[in-house]
């Protein structure tokens, strides 16, 4: 090829001046000509001689304009600058006449980004990037890009429509383009959050299907591979909201007994899946082959364990009843016994009866067998269960290795600043930083942390990384003044001291119907500002800590290093409060209204003013209780700032417990909190026997409402039954307490104690003994059962059953035994248990000896 045909950089940046130099800003052709065969390489050379943007900004949406954006600008400019244009200018030959000419890795990143800006009412972005890829040749199949696919081919569609015609509508743009969008419709089953697109799930959910109804019926091939791809799609592990289209689909589709039979394999392992949903949507299918005698029986029996291990009292049951319609032989009546008796011990007591006339007689182990005909066992088996622990447990505290480099310090210091929690470690740094004053940051760790403290730049964000490389860089930050609360001056009240306050304008306007306009009524002013509370809150202390450590570093003087809190034994007493707002009203209202559990400490400091007083203050948590719920949704780093407090409340964890009510209140009543991970694993680890508000903390976290939380607890009470420190009637004294008060749920409590019995024998055997102290509190002041109360007595009576170990029933609970509900059953088992030494409480007797 000449030099003419393809000019060298210089060249087209010639060709390049001369076409602006031209008049007519709607022909572009001077402008491709310019940029003919031209490179990515030479694209980006060229568009510092022209950048695109500027002749966008000063031509405007003109024909060059557009062809310059995309002939040479990078994919996310030249789609974000696109629908920039006020005018609405139609620039897609122009557009597309230049995004031909690029490499395909530009193209497809300009598809995604094309996508990206195609919001409501912006359907020319993806018909371009359509257009482009018809000419090209190519697939654009990104995640980013087939999300706005569905939106796209519906954006025109009136939900009002005749359903036929909507599936129509969209079976048509589906096929447009050369079949373009059908391809990115397949990627529909593959990419995570397709499953839940409001589009298909949703607003336009009913047109969706008649599409795929219609498809299925016209399209050769297009029903069995929808079957497919949704089928597939239900086994990636997706969440079970990211699984809702998939599963409309299948309904859509309705595979029949012989499309099921074939895919068998795979319908089955469905049932082992995490979502209810799909395991449903599989269990009738599996049905309807059954049914039609089509299905591998065997591989049913054994694909039945994981749904009858489930918690879902539905599928449960409809599994059951698969197993009771299998035309069973001798050997599968035998296997399907087998198969029910193993996941007996798990099973709501209400099924658990069901089940048991599927386990042939004479199979049952004694642990699972009705417990009105137990094994008994000889009177030379009889033990001994230990009581709890009332001394600390002997032996030194197992202590984090002192830092004895400058490098681990700096590698730790690194990590604190990238937000990683490494709260358990502040200790150890602190105690670094007292022994080594000439500690400096190295110029790379200095960089990023004035990065960081610049991003946290709010001086209410007690990040523990802001607090520590602030004082460590020497950096001059506001400190930490308290908790922030926004006042507003009330008329003729006097200014509250240490508020700065600011005057804010705003007008009220009104319609006036004679002008047809918005007409101005009102300008008002007002004056608000932020006071700052005083606390002496873990954060504070931190800060304090922080602070000091600068002052010492500056002034050329030691730092000393804090050091736990000296146990100190203390009378508590349980109150119900009011509890104070936070930083704005509104705050309060997500975390439910109503008296709050705290707890008084007798004897407290009036003024606390050294470290270890202030770490001991509970007088302010009620006024504070707010503020602290809040912090531990917001305050980047607060699992950190919990790992300290644990650390220096180490010896005083009731002292710990009682200051993080708060937060576990509203860990019952919303999620995100934070926290709580390092509170639990400091209450489980405790060396001490815990004390009232420890077992109120455990009552509250096991209510938790997130699950990771639940599961946190559970840890923490094995932990403390392990060390022979969990006490079940102060345990089951704090649980009454709260579910009286409405503050804990039974439902979330009993998961949480099946949680923890299923870690060791010894904390079942707790549990058990929990529950047992805690059955007379389960009805409320009318004589009626607290809501879900019959979780915890199915939980109790399954324990009961396992360790052999009969608990009184209180008569008021007694007169319920009568009866289907799953209450009744329950209190039936638990009537019928009978004293025997069953494997599980030897082995609980054993580790508590």
């Amino acid at each position: 090829m000449n030099a003419a045909s393809n000019p060298d950089l210089n060249q087209r940046k010639t060709l390049l001046r001369e076409a602006l130099a031209a008049s007519n800003v709607h022909d572009f052709a001077p402008l491709a000509a310019a940029l003919q065969t031209a490179s990515e390489e030479e694209r980006a050379a060229l568009a510092k001689t022209l950048p695109p943007s500027r002749l966008f900004t000063a031509e405007g949406g003109t024909a060059r304009a557009f062809y310059a954006l995309v002939a040479l600008g990078k994919p996310k400019l030249a789609a974000e600058t696109l629908v920039k244009d006020k005018n609405k200018t139609n620039y897609l030959p122009a557009a597309l006449a230049a995004g031909r000419d690029r490499s395909e890795e530009w193209i497809l990143a300009f598809c995604d980004e094309l996508a990206e800006v195609s919001g409501w009412q912006q359907g020319q972005p993806l018909e371009l990037a359509l257009q482009l890829q018809a000419a090209r040749g190519l697939f654009a199949s990104s995640a980013r890009y087939v999300g706005r696919i569905p939106y796209f081919l519906t954006a025109d569609l009136d939900r009002k429509t005749d359903l036929k015609k909507s599936g129509q509508h969209i079976v048509e743009g589906l096929q447009s383009h050369g079949g373009l969008p059908m391809h990115a419709f397949w990627r529909f089953f593959e990419i995570e959050g397709l499953g839940s697109d409001y589009t298909l799930t949703d607003y336009q959910s009913p047109a969706w299907n008649a599409a795929i109804e219609q498809l299925g019926q016209s399209q050769s091939g297009f029903r069995e591979r929808a079957i497919d791809a949704s089928l597939d799609a239900l086994l990636r592990d997706f969440s079970a909201r990211n699984i809702l289209w998939y599963l409309q689909v299948q309904r859509v589709l309705q595979p029949t007994a012989q499309e099921v039979a074939a895919r068998q394999s795979r319908y089955l392992a469905v049932l082992g899946t995490q979502p209810s949903t799909a395991v449903g949507l599989a269990q009738e299918l599996l049905a309807s082959a059954l049914k039609a005698r089509a299905l591998d029986t065997n591989a049913l029996i054994e694909a039945s364990s994981a749904v009858l291990l489930r918690t879902e009292k539905k599928l449960i049951k409809a599994q059951l009843k698969l197993l009771g319609e299998i035309p069973a032989t001798t050997e599968q009546r035998q296997r399907i016994s087998q198969v029910v008796e193993d996941a007996l011990p798990s099973m709501p007591a209400d099924l658990a009866e069901q089940a048991r006339k599927l386990v042939q007689a004479g199979d049952s182990s004694p642990a699972t067998q009705p417990a009105t005909k137990p094994t008994e066992l000889s009177n030379s088996e009889a033990i001994v269960i230990a009581p709890p622990r009332s001394t600390p447990l002997p032996g030194a505290r197992p202590e984090l290795p002192a830092i004895e480099s400058h490098e681990a310090l700096m590698a730790l210091l690194a990590e604190l600043l990238e937000g990683n929690d490494r709260g358990a470690d502040l200790p150890r740094i602190f105690d670094y930083l007292a022994r080594h004053t000439d500690a400096a940051l190295p110029h790379a760790l200095e960089q990023r942390a004035a990065q960081v403290i610049g991003e946290l730049w709010d001086e209410n964000h007690a990040a523990p990384q802001r607090l520590l490389l602030a004082a460590l860089a020497g950096k001059q930050q506001p400190g930490f003044k308290g908790y922030r609360r926004y006042v507003v001056a009330r008329q003729g009240a006097p200014d509250l001291p240490d508020v700065e306050y600011r005057t804010n304008t705003g007008t009220t306007s009104s319609y006036d119907p004679a002008s047809g306009e918005m007409k101005l009524t009102e300008t008002w002013t007002s004056r608000s500002g932020y006071q700052y509370v005083p606390t002496n809150s873990a954060t504070a202390l931190l800060a304090d800590m922080c602070k000091a450590l600068q002052q010492a570093r500056q002034a050329g003087q030691a730092f000393v290093a804090p050091t736990p809190v000296p146990a100190k034994a203390r009378q508590w007493q349980r109150q119900l409060a009011s509890p104070g707002q936070g930083c704005f009203t509104r705050d309060l209202e997500v975390l439910g209204k109503g008296p709050k559990p705290f707890w008084i400490a007798a004897n407290a400091i009036p003024q606390p003013a050294s470290l270890h007083e202030r770490a001991l203050d509970v007088s302010q948590i009620a006024p504070e209780f707010t503020f602290r719920a809040q912090e531990a949704r917001e305050q980047a780093g607060y699992d950190a700032i919990v790992h300290w407090a644990a650390w220096l409340l180490r010896d005083n964890l009731d002292t710990l417990a009682a200051q993080m009510h708060p937060v576990l209140c509203a860990a019952v009543q919303v999620i995100n909190v934070r926290g709580l991970g390092p509170l639990l694993a400091a209450l489980g680890a405790s060396r001490q026997p815990p004390a009232q508000p420890v077992y109120s903390a455990l009552a509250l976290a096991a209510s938790a409402k997130m699950a990771e939380h639940r599961a946190q607890t559970a840890e923490a009470l094995a932990q403390l039954a392990a060390a022979n420190l969990l006490d079940p009637e102060a345990f089951a004294t704090q649980i009454a307490a709260h579910l009286a008060d409405e503050f804990a749920l039974a439902g979330r409590l009993a998961q949480t104690l099946g949680d923890a019995s299923s870690i060791s024998a010894a904390t079942g055997l707790r549990v058990l003994q929990t529950l047992g102290a805690l059955l007379p509190h389960l009805l409320d002041a009318d004589g009626k059962p607290l809501t879900q109360a019959s979780k915890l007595i199915e939980l109790a009576a399954r324990l009961s059953v396992d360790y052999g170990w009969p608990l009184p029933i209180p008569e008021a609970l007694a007169a319920r035994r009568k009866g289907s509900s799953a209450l009744a059953v329950a209190l039936r088992t638990l009537d019928a248990v009978t004293p025997q030494t069953t494997p599980l409480a030897r082995e609980a007797a054993s580790a508590l000896s």
